[in-house]
């Protein structure tokens, strides 16, 4: 009878527990193949290899594919006597795909035609050997070729979002867990949705599954990263508590921090009247945010800081001199506490060692342990 008890105590145990939180995460495996040509002036006959050189590099420095060398690739096509490049049918990427042990097949093109350069792309499902997307960039500009390969990997790798739980929520704390860490290529910065499932869509006459309804309650931004989770800041919830051990989450945006290209026409902006950048508000409507008695403008003009301007000396040092008037106030009023953690994020944010004294102080003697708590995540980013 004890063995009995002890065997339903760890079943429905288990039963609790997201799989994927006890389970180590599985990179998914792929395999890129040489890019075909088309068109002149190109530097090498060898600049279809390069190109996937460059993609498999950028794969691997995200840190959750397992890409198939090269090397092991050209043996295989040798052995089988396949010259592959560029795009292939259906019955060569299964084979591929059986031969290589791959989920995925990445094949494509680059295109030269006088000024105009374009790389087109294909992610073929090795199972079904059907395209799952296809992905196109071009430029008509003197833009190095390298260049777009960067813009088209943060394009592909939008199509393999990170998907995992919430595995920990205190009561009432701002933090939370997910069972995505170092190992599954996470990194510090890295932003998240929280959903629930909802509704079950099934087909009306087959009965079939088709699709499951998905419900966000929230958004999240990684703080700190271990070998097998990560903790995150919650960014928004649809309403207090409202994110909770079990919720599902999946990556937003591209997964790799890529440097983008200088622009080779830039537009000379006036002096002392930097160029607005699109979707954010000027800074000088910004400063007038940060200042206001209005707490929703507050914080509104704390989030444009985070999102659009991290680094702007004027608006940090409106940012640092708001949040040194008001962290001391004793007060239970959710947007006073809202306004004040944000400004804490737009200096946190930063990355400038300059505000970890600000940042030290506030997480000692804040009124209010909220803010407290944001002032310390945000101080351990700046050591």
């Amino acid at each position: 009878m004890k063995k009995i008890i002890l065997f339903l105590l760890a079943l429905a145990i288990s039963s609790v527990v997201p799989t994927s939180a006890a389970a180590d995460y599985q990179k998914t495996k792929i395999a890129v193949l040489d890019f075909d040509l088309k068109g002149e002036g190109f530097e090498t006959e060898d600049m279809g290899a390069i190109v996937a050189e460059w993609f498999i590099t950028a794969l691997v420095k995200e840190g959750r594919f397992d890409v198939i060398e090269r090397s092991l690739l050209n043996k295989i096509l040798e052995e089988q006597k396949l010259g592959i490049s560029g795009v292939v049918d259906e019955e060569t990427a299964t084979q591929l795909g059986k031969l290589l042990g791959v989920k995925v097949i990445i094949s494509g093109s680059v295109l030269r035609v006088q000024h105009i350069l374009e790389i087109n792309a294909r992610i073929i499902d090795v199972e079904t050997a059907a395209i799952i997307a296809a992905e196109n960039v071009r430029s008509a500009t003197a833009e190095r070729l390298q260049d777009l390969v960067i813009q088209m990997s943060i394009k592909i790798i939008k199509h393999f979002p990170l998907e995992g739980y919430v595995v920990s929520r205190e009561p009432n704390e701002p933090m939370v867990a997910i069972d995505l860490g170092k190992y599954a290529g996470v990194k510090t910065g890295m932003e998240f949705i929280v959903f629930k499932e909802g509704k079950v869509i099934k087909h009306p006459k087959t009965g079939e599954v088709l699709d499951v309804q998905q419900l966000n309650v929230g958004r999240l931004v990684v703080v700190n990263v271990r070998d097998k989770i990560a903790e995150a800041e919650i960014m928004e919830e649809k309403s207090p508590g409202a994110i909770l051990f079990g919720h599902r989450v999946k990556s937003l945006g591209p997964l790799i921090p890529v440097a983008k290209a200088p622009d080779p026409h830039p537009i000379p902006e006036a002096p002392g009247k930097p160029r607005k950048r699109k979707g954010a508000r000027s800074v000088e409507e910004i400063t007038e945010m940060l200042r206001s008695s209005n707490l929703r403008y507050k914080t509104k003009g704390a989030q444009y800081i985070v999102k659009y301007y991290r680094t702007d000396p004027g608006l940090l040092e409106v940012a640092e001199t708001e949040l040194l008037k008001g962290y001391m106030k004793r007060t239970r009023d959710r947007h006073y506490i809202e306004a004040m953690a944000w400004l804490c994020n737009a200096l946190g944010r930063s990355g400038l060692v300059q505000y970890k004294d600000t940042l030290q102080e506030v997480m000692r003697n804040a009124g209010h342990r909220k803010i407290r708590s944001y002032a310390k995540k945000n101080y351990r980013l700046l050591k």
